[in-house]
């Protein structure tokens, strides 16, 4: 299904599987807009702590058996914010936890066209055979922040109950930037080389100049993505941001990542 962009698809997900008060499970960190998503539909988000590398799906499993969620969202090509990428054994192993619990899992692939070096292994979806899992897409990250268009990849049981329900929200996407898409789409193999190649010299010289200006910070590089995700030395990432910005730069400060002042 075509939709207004990835949050508009999730806010359509969430529409169809969950209801007031149901519990929705997230990494810890996560995309904010996603937080923003689960509370305006009512629910409560549940987070799971990422580890320092990797994803912690001993903690996934025990924190849907523990708190029964609606749906699970994972970020696993090149998260947001932290850059990781999630390996094909623990693809496998997350697609046995939603077939094994019933769980639906919402797998953000926004990011995954923005490799560096090394592309990602195949959607989790290619490890699914129960139909839990579900993928929700873009065209902004790879193309344009403005284009406004994404997809939810599903199965065609999903689809159709999407499709039963869409038209309370709107009446589908507008032709025009279909189009767009579409031929970005046909010509991707030569466009998205250089958008990678771009975005990868940004990574090294933000990273130079972090590592130059701010040598007691902890990063991580990113393999791939639009982020960088810090650890300060001090709890001062609020402030940074806002001085940083009277300079002209916006930082995303550690807690719009989190819940309950987390970061």
């Amino acid at each position: 299904m075509v939709v207004n962009g990835a949050v508009s698809g999730f806010t359509l997900l969430l529409r169809l599987l969950t209801g007031p008060g149901d519990r929705v499970i997230i990494e810890h960190p996560t995309y904010p807009h996603a937080i923003g998503a689960i509370k305006g539909a009512a629910c409560r988000p549940i987070p799971v702590a990422l580890p320092d590398q990797g994803w912690d799906t001993d903690g996934l499993a025990i924190t849907i058996a523990q708190a029964a969620p609606r749906l699970a969202y994972l970020i696993t090509d090149y998260h947001n914010p932290t850059g990781r990428c999630m390996d094909s054994a623990t693809r496998q192993i997350v697609a046995e936890i939603a077939a094994r619990t019933r769980t639906p899992m919402v797998m953000d692939e926004t990011m995954s066209e923005l490799w560096y070096d090394v592309p990602p292994p195949p959607p989790l979806a290619a490890f699914d055979d129960s139909g839990h899992v579900i993928m929700l897409g873009s065209a902004g990250k790879s193309f344009w922040g403005g284009l406004r268009l994404g997809w939810i990849r599903a199965s065609a049981r999903t689809i159709a109950a999407l499709i039963q329900m869409r038209d309370t929200v709107d009446l589908g996407s507008p032709l025009l930037e279909q189009l767009a898409c579409a031929e970005l789409l046909q010509d991707a193999e030569q466009i998205l080389p250089a958008r990678r190649a771009g975005l990868r010299q940004q990574r090294d010289e933000t990273g130079d100049a972090i590592a130059r200006q701010f040598p007691e910070w902890q990063l991580n590089t990113p393999s791939g993505g639009l982020c960088w995700w810090a650890e300060l030395p001090q709890p001062v990432s609020t402030m940074l941001a806002a001085n940083a910005e009277t300079l002209g730069i916006r930082i995303g400060a550690g807690p719009r990542f989190g819940i309950e002042g987390g970061f």
